[in-house]
């Protein structure tokens, strides 16, 4: 695929959402790679590095992010992921759960003249819980999982704008990593989801 970005055309980034244990800072990794030489300068963020300390304390003692724990650092996903696209071709790609609509339309209007491109990475409860159980070094444990379940909104086709979902139950990464390349050169082109 070659990819060319108009630089009149507005800012995008390009949003891995989904509850941890989706595989979304692979996919990121893997979409680098793939834009390597057509977009050197195109920069990769992972949200949860944008998190205050006191947020990754909480999760790291096992108590679930509440609403007023997100506002901030939503603000900060916003920002920071709009000035990396503005410095690099015009797009950037950042990871962050984004679960629900109000969290995915607050980075929308701290960024009003960013378009946000959402992909969800999803599977079910049962394949996330055993993803965890096998990752190591992340503060986010298997037994707060539920509460990023009970939370998450996936878009709805149709009625949410620039949004869309992967199940990925199954799949290997290529695929997965393939899918969400046709999503992401539909932003380039400024197709809606």
């Amino acid at each position: 695929m070659t990819t060319k970005l108009d630089s009149s055309k507005r800012t995008k980034v390009i949003v891995l959402a989904g509850t941890s244990g989706t595989g979304k800072t692979t996919v990121a990794s893997n979409l680098l790679e793939h834009y390597m030489k057509q977009l050197p300068n195109l920069k990769y963020l992972e949200g949860d590095d944008l998190h205050p300390p006191a947020n990754v304390a909480k999760m790291s003692s096992g108590h679930p992010l509440q609403d007023e724990d997100r506002w901030d650092w939503l603000k900060v996903v916003a920002h920071k992921s709009a000035d990396v696209a503005r410095l690099s071709h015009g797009i950037s790609i950042i990871t962050c759960s984004s679960l629900k609509k109000k969290y995915r339309d607050l980075i929308r209007s701290t960024e009003p003249e960013v378009d946000y491109y959402f992909i969800f990475l999803y599977a079910s409860q049962k394949e996330i819980f055993s993803r965890l159980d096998n990752r190591k070094g992340h503060f986010m444990k298997a037994n707060m999982m539920q509460s990023q379940f009970n939370d998450l909104e996936l878009p709805v086709p149709n009625q949410e704008k620039n949004c869309t979902v992967i199940n990925f139950e199954g799949k290997p990464i290529d695929v997965i990593t393939d899918e969400v390349l046709t999503y992401v050169e539909k932003a380039l082109c400024d197709e809606d989801f």
